[in-house]
């Protein structure tokens, strides 16, 4: 069985960052063949062949040879600079947001209640009676009376 390797595998493996190894796979899909360059396991997860290595550091040892390569390198370079910016913008976003959603939340919850609109009043009725319900429910099971020893019941 061959050796099959993660993208951060290949990135170590290569010295090619993570990032331009995706940006290629994405944008030259010709160039790296699926089954033979990489393969998609079970969860859909890209593993490098020994081909695919091959190809990887063979792109990358001739990075400078033509002038085609000179303008397949720019473009890679111009697209993991946007990458990096795109990935710390996205991660900055993401902090942001979850820092944030608990504050706004109960903000939209205390404005549904202080001043809903139809839909909104509609929705918290249904949301209380269910509350209410399940509440209800838990609290106050049926009743069955229990029986005394030599109580008998007819």
């Amino acid at each position: 069985m061959q050796n099959l390797y993660t993208t951060p595998d290949a990135s170590r493996e290569t010295g090619i960052p993570e990032s331009t190894i995706r940006t290629w796979l994405s944008r030259y899909p010709s160039v790296f063949q699926f089954d033979i360059h990489v393969i998609k396991d079970e969860h859909g997860q890209n593993l490098w062949t020994e081909a695919g290595i091959e190809l990887l550091q063979s792109r990358r040892a001739s990075k400078t040879a033509t002038d085609d390569d000179a303008e397949f390198n720019a473009e890679l370079d111009a697209t993991d600079l946007l990458e990096s910016l795109l990935e710390e913008d996205a991660q900055r976003l993401a902090n942001e947001y979850w820092r944030l959603l608990p504050g706004r939340t109960v903000q939209r919850i205390k404005q549904m209640r202080d001043n809903p609109t139809p839909e909104q009043r509609q929705i918290v009725q249904v949301s209380v009676r269910a509350a209410v319900k399940a509440g209800t429910d838990l609290l106050l099971p049926t009743y069955q009376p229990m029986l005394l020893e030599g109580d008998e019941t007819d």
